[in-house]
């Protein structure tokens, strides 16, 4: 009877540890399934904040610039590409329009956030400055048979005077004004300054008026015509002049009337070998704005970029040869943004606003190797209960063959293979390729328990009830 309460006793061991075994086995099968988890959730959390960051940093700028093969929406698109490619949280988006009063108009209703605008344009309670970009210089632009030499002498000519409601039909409908000039609706014409000046040519129109940059493609093509020349901005003819002082006369004199303009002269050969002579005339300066509410830091980061890109902006297109700091917030009509202010006073923003884009990024690669770092963790010890499952299905396999021996030697030879599985499993311990864990704990009950049922039944075996069973079988 005590020979059986042992066996009994000894089983029940045996199936306490392979229950074990099971519930192991069971949670290891689980944590296979989700090894994987914590890196799914980390490029999931990644992803999620990455977006997040997109969408919640990235500024989408309007900016309204003129007519899309004028000047204005030429420069916008310099001025797009330097921004965008050094900030790749802001995004500007281009707008075509009839020209600075539209664009006034837009940027103080906020369909804009930015524009190209006359300096002097009126309007914009809500509108302020970032920079001066260049002088828009008038170009009076009139036949050679019709004998014109000053503004006195547009008396009853046909003239074009700009586009409708753009700052070029301000400019000239106050500068005809001035010098006496009757506007007549029979005589004067609205329209581009392409369709004008093809109007001049074909002989429809006796001159009209230019606002553009020096230098401007448009008059540099008219001006290849011989047919045409540039008349200079005066009141009468006076030979007896530099065209710099009559230009800075005649400026003193209409600026009382027409403030935010400058005296200015188109130089010597300034379009393929004309004019032969300079041209006294008079400038407004062409100014980027934006909405006052526009954020500060971005706008003082459009000027940096504006200005830090000066040399390549101005290779190409020259009217960015004229960006200078001073000239830049020189008499402008429009207040300083506060952004563009920071800049050229130089006041740095704060740490975290100058570096939120690098911080959330550093944040986000310690998150991804943080998850990678578990990954591999849970991995080299899931390898690791691995090898230990490998022992439980020997150990098992063996304690199954042990109850079923008949023989002594069979019961040598099922001891020799426990003991080469003991040796093989402390070798793997001693080169920590087995943790020392409750893996290997259960290993060790599942081994001793197996040692145990080989006793006993060797013991049983070498019993006179069991020779004599067998003797009486024979």
């Amino acid at each position: 009877m005590d020979c059986e309460a042992c066996l009994f006793a000894c089983w029940q061991r045996v199936f306490a540890s392979q229950h074990k075994v099971g519930q192991v086995i069971v949670r290891e099968e689980t944590l296979k399934r989700l090894r994987f988890a914590p890196v799914a959730v980390a490029l999931l959390l990644t992803v999620v904040l990455a977006s997040l960051l997109l969408r919640s940093n990235r500024k989408v700028l309007v900016f309204a610039t003129g007519s899309d093969v004028g000047l204005y929406h030429q420069l916008a698109s310099r001025i797009k590409k330097a921004v965008e490619s050094s900030h790749a949280d802001i995004a500007i988006e281009l707008t075509t329009s009839a020209g600075s009063t539209e664009n006034i108009a837009r940027v103080e209703s906020t369909e804009a956030q930015i524009a190209l605008v006359q300096n002097d344009a009126k309007g914009g309670k809500a509108v302020r400055s970032i920079a001066g970009l260049y002088p828009e210089v008038l170009h009076l632009i009139c036949r050679t048979d019709k004998d014109i030499r000053s503004l006195s002498d547009l008396n009853g000519r046909r003239i074009g005077i700009g586009a409708l409601g753009s700052g070029t039909e301000k400019l000239t409908s106050k500068l005809l004004e001035f010098v006496g000039v009757e506007l007549d609706e029979k005589t004067i014409w609205r329209g581009s300054f392409a369709e004008s000046l093809q109007l001049v040519n074909s002989g429809e129109l006796d001159g009209t008026f230019v606002l553009a940059g020096i230098g401007a493609e448009v008059v540099e093509t008219a001006m290849r015509d011989p047919r045409v020349e540039l008349v200079p901005i005066q009141m009468g003819e006076d030979a007896g002049k530099e065209p710099q002082d009559i230009a800075r006369e005649f400026t003193d004199g209409f600026r009382v009337h027409y403030p935010h303009i400058e005296p200015q002269t188109i130089p010597l050969m300034a379009y393929e070998g004309r004019p032969a002579a300079p041209v006294a005339t008079l400038s407004v300066q062409a100014v980027l704005v934006c909405h006052e509410d526009v954020d500060a830091e971005v706008i003082e980061r459009i000027a940096r970029t504006l200005f830090g890109q000066r040399a390549v902006l101005s290779q190409q297109d020259t009217a960015f040869t004229h960006l200078n700091e001073q000239r830049a917030q020189a008499t402008l009509h429009f207040p300083l943004h506060e952004g563009a202010d920071n800049y050229y006073r130089r006041r740095e923003p704060g740490f975290l606003s100058s570096n939120a884009e690098s911080m959330g990024f550093v944040i986000t690669i310690v998150l991804l190797l943080w998850s990678v770092l578990v990954w591999v963790r849970g991995w080299y010890l899931q390898r690791r209960k691995n090898r230990v499952d490998t022992y439980y299905k020997a150990i098992d396999a063996l304690s199954c063959r042990v109850g079923e021996a008949t023989c002594l030697q069979e019961l040598e030879t099922l001891e020799s293979e426990l003991q080469q599985i003991g040796r093989k499993a402390r070798s793997e311990l001693v080169e920590e390729t087995l943790a020392a864990d409750e893996s290997y704990i259960i290993y060790q009950t599942m081994f001793a328990d197996c040692l145990a049922s080989l006793q006993y039944v060797r013991t049983r075996l070498r019993s006179p009830s069991s020779k004599n069973s067998a003797s009486g079988t024979t």
